[in-house]
């Protein structure tokens, strides 16, 4: 069953496009990605779908009804500082979004409880929120989603600016949350990793339009290439850059002794080798990796060509 139905959304900005007829479906219970580059689209679809934004045509159904009839159904968290109330405590705020949905009583007392143990919150629950990190803060906000018990959760750049520590724990509550509640999850986006890491399906938007949509596993195998790391001995300079570039391959200069290629046939990797014999650069070690989402996405949205975005 659908969770999430968006039929021929558009939305202008004046003269700016922001969604071109954009239409995809999300499982009940799943997890979706939606990818694109600044200015593609993704936090209006997010807020089109909570009705935070009005489109100029198309429908968007939840489990089957009008958005605009099912917004019970739905909580999210956007990007910034503006999903809690800085003057309360987590405990505060979520009894207090609870209390919005009609919630109370000892068991909302208990479900407070539980959440804030399961984001390690617990010694943080009496704590003015304005006196919480920047991940803190981002996880009371989750909180906040799962306290109001809604089928479905919008997240708009839950990763953005936290610890690499905060991203992994939002990132593995993301996975408790659809397995352990069936709730389900639309994200936007660039955190890379993340999406590889927790998405079911992926939506990659550019400039208002879909440019691919599919399933994880189908989108990275639609890039199967083999993917060679190749350490060198010494930094690559901007000279010899530019004679390897001259081969005809996709080289990925991670850093100056470093670097990625994707190869189609095994025996490139031999022409790669003498090439690099003769332009004097040592090899110190080759090994195949896996594929990796951020070159996949790049390629859909025809962004950063010869250089990988860090």
């Amino acid at each position: 069953m659908e969770a999430v139905e968006v039929i021929n959304l558009t939305k202008n900005y004046g003269k700016v496009i922001a969604l071109d007829d954009i239409s995809f479906k999300v499982k009940k219970g799943s997890i979706c990605g939606i990818l694109g580059p600044n200015g593609s689209g993704k936090t209006t679809t997010i807020k089109s779908i909570c009705n935070l934004i009005i489109p100029d045509g198309g429908k968007i159904k939840v489990y089957g009804k009008d958005n605009e009839k099912s917004t019970n159904r739905i909580s999210a968290v956007f990007e910034g500082s503006r999903n809690l109330y800085w003057r309360l405590t987590p405990k505060e705020n979520l009894r207090y979004f609870a209390g919005i949905r009609g919630l109370g009583g000892k068991t909302l007392e208990r479900d407070i409880d539980l959440l804030l143990d399961r984001f390690n919150l617990a010694d943080k629950r009496n704590v003015m929120v304005n006196n919480l990190s920047r991940g803190m803060q981002q996880k009371v906000a989750i909180a906040m989603t799962l306290i109001c018990n809604t089928d479905v959760i919008l997240l708009d750049e839950p990763t953005l600016g936290l610890d690499v520590q905060s991203q992994m724990d939002i990132k593995n509550v993301l996975k408790d949350i659809t397995s352990d509640s069936d709730k389900t999850i639309l994200l936007s986006t660039h955190d890379m990793n993340l999406v590889q890491s927790v998405c079911d399906d992926v939506v990659i938007l550019n400039k208002g339009k879909i440019v691919a949509m599919d399933n994880m596993r189908n989108l990275l195998d639609m890039f199967k290439t083999m993917t060679y790391e190749i350490v060198l001995s010494e930094d690559v300079t901007e000279e010899r850059k530019k004679l390897l570039m001259e081969l005809g391959y996709d080289f990925y200069f991670i850093n100056g002794s470093k670097i990625e290629i994707d190869i189609l046939d095994l025996q490139d990797i031999y022409t790669i080798i003498e090439a690099l014999k003769s332009i004097n650069v040592l090899i110190k070690e080759i090994k195949q990796n896996d594929v990796n989402f951020e070159r996949v996405y790049l390629n859909f949205t025809g962004a950063g060509e010869g250089d990988l975005i860090g």
